[in-house]
């Protein structure tokens, strides 16, 4: 490759990564969590005795006491089987769709909802993923990330294939900071790439898919295009509503009737559409193992249970055999937990390749063209938004459980976000005032630190034999794992701290020559 291109892919890798950077590092951190999210649910919610639920826990009796008490439920509702089963549901608050859940457990014998607004701890960190917890924006923002994402792995692959073997190996010190910093991100980001090229694929289709369709649909195709997309992605028809109520077959009947036409499925939720109209439409869904696609659905009339269609692996429209890879691949539900657990190492690696894509680009700016006040920000901001995102999450976490056992339990997910936002914005002022050798060295500590306490706090307030339940030890686990890796980076800092003096970006002196520069009174 000529010297020219090979500049010019440098160039857009370094400013790709710098656009992309920082909204990737919170959908890493995030996401990386957020592997967790079925056991995260159920750490969040308040500890039961052994007894369990007080009333039958049937779905078909959820559904009914669901529907006694909320008519509106029944146009669009998802029933989740488990030792508590739960509702979920699409309601409309001052004309915006919200989505509401209710469990089993949460009525006594009357069908009354003695449960109150609890933790929303599940929920946040999946939003925070793949919208930056920004509503309507952020998942097209994520999109455009995602495109972005994409385009930097291209040029990187590009700068380092021809000297991959040679710079495979290459993590020493050579010197200085910047060398050893280099090679750390050269280093992960090869080993990784195959599942970067996964996320940047699976994340813009996932998030592009709909501003795709608008665009579409407005300056190509023409109006009929939205509704034949539409068509085309959904598993099946969305029906309306005739008015004219009618009798349903019931969950159980609903159930055989999945086990009949798709005996290997393994039934993981149920959609109702307009259930008790004669129109209704029933999903039983869930997954075929041994599939990467391992999607599945069975879908039938809601009054007499009659089969509509059934989609799974090896019978599929080509529209689905798409589709079905991206989510498995983006969610990594199709290899049990031993993937998982390998999506929230490489997850958590991704975190660190971000984070010192950007802290290279500050230094080689500054090195190359003198002190640079656009390079000091940058610095600053990054360390700002990555101790400030890390942090902000583990408050939230260590805020759930006193606010949830206390007086004021209906505000536990609000005060869960309110914290998160709170912290982030004190990180970032600290980043501005401290130097950033002052905010790297006490940043991964302080992090590391909260991170530990919270199974702690969890501990404490329902007690320890709780970490016997596999889902809390699993998210407890995972957030010591997050400690111990803060813990690790910040030896590794430190050790090449006391090898190489720091970079003049980090004691701030870089930022005070320019000022000066630019004030030359």
């Amino acid at each position: 490759m000529r010297a020219a291109t090979l500049k010019r892919h440098i160039d857009l890798h370094a400013w790709v990564g710098i656009l992309a950077g920082l909204a990737l590092f919170v959908a890493f951190f995030a996401g990386a969590l957020n592997m967790f999210h079925h056991e995260l649910h159920h750490w969040q919610e308040p500890a039961h005795d052994d007894a369990g639920p007080a009333r039958d826990a049937s779905l078909q009796a959820l559904l009914d006491t669901v529907l006694a008490n909320h008519p509106e439920a029944g146009q669009r509702m998802y029933l989740i089987p488990g030792d508590d089963p739960s509702a979920i549901w699409r309601d409309t608050v001052d004309g915006e769709p919200v989505w509401r859940t209710e469990h089993a457990g949460d009525f006594n014998d009357a069908g009354e909802n003695l449960a109150v607004e609890g933790s929303g701890l599940s929920e946040f960190v999946n939003q925070l993923h793949y919208e930056l917890a920004l509503p309507k924006v952020g998942i097209h923002l994520m999109g455009i990330v995602s495109v972005l994402y994409g385009a930097a792995l291209i040029g990187g692959l590009l700068i380092h294939w021809s000297r991959l073997k040679k710079e495979l190996f290459a993590l020493k010190h050579q010197g200085n900071l910047r060398r050893y910093w280099k090679n750390l991100h050269n280093l992960v980001g090869v080993l990784s790439f195959p599942f970067h090229v996964i996320f940047a694929w699976t994340g813009a289709a996932m998030c592009c898919v709909a501003l795709l369709a608008l665009v579409m649909s407005g300056l190509v195709f023409g109006p009929q295009f939205q509704s034949a997309f539409t068509e085309a992605t959904e598993a099946w028809p969305t029906p309306e509503a005739s008015g004219n109520p009618t009798a349903m077959a019931g969950v159980d009947r609903y159930l055989a009737r999945a086990e009949q036409a798709l005996p290997e499925l393994e039934v993981g939720w149920i959609e109702l559409r307009q259930y008790g109209d004669e129109n209704a439409v029933v999903d039983v869904g869930g997954s075929v193992h041994g599939n990467v696609g391992h999607y599945a659905h069975v879908v039938m009339r809601g009054d007499d249970g009659a089969l509509l269609t059934t989609t799974g692996p090896g019978n599929r429209t080509l529209n689905d055999r798409f589709l079905a890879p991206v989510y498995s691949l983006h969610f990594g539900d199709y290899g049990g937990l031993l993937v998982r657990l390998l999506y929230f190492v490489l997850a958590l690696l991704g975190c660190l390749l971000f984070f010192s894509g950007n802290i290279m680009w500050c230094e080689r700016r500054t090195d190359r063209q003198g002190p640079s006040r656009a390079a000091a920000v940058m610095l600053r901001l990054t360390l700002g938004v990555t101790f400030g995102v890390i942090a902000g999450l583990a408050v939230s976490f260590l805020i759930s459980k006193p606010v949830l056992y206390s007086p004021w339990s209906a505000w536990t997910a609000p005060a869960e976000r309110i914290a998160f936002l709170v912290t982030l914005l004190i990180a970032l002022a600290a980043a501005f005032r401290a130097p950033p050798l002052t905010t790297a060295r006490l940043g991964p500590l302080l992090c590391a630190g909260l991170y530990g306490l919270a199974p702690l706090v969890q501990g404490a307030f329902e007690g320890f034999g709780g970490w016997r339940d596999p889902d809390i030890l699993l998210v407890n686990g995972a957030l010591w794992a997050v400690a111990a890796s803060l813990l690790l980076v910040a030896g590794l800092r430190g050790r090449r701290q006391r090898r190489a003096a720091p970079h003049p970006l980090w004691t701030g002196t870089a930022r005070a020559a320019a000022g000066a520069a630019a004030d030359p009174a």
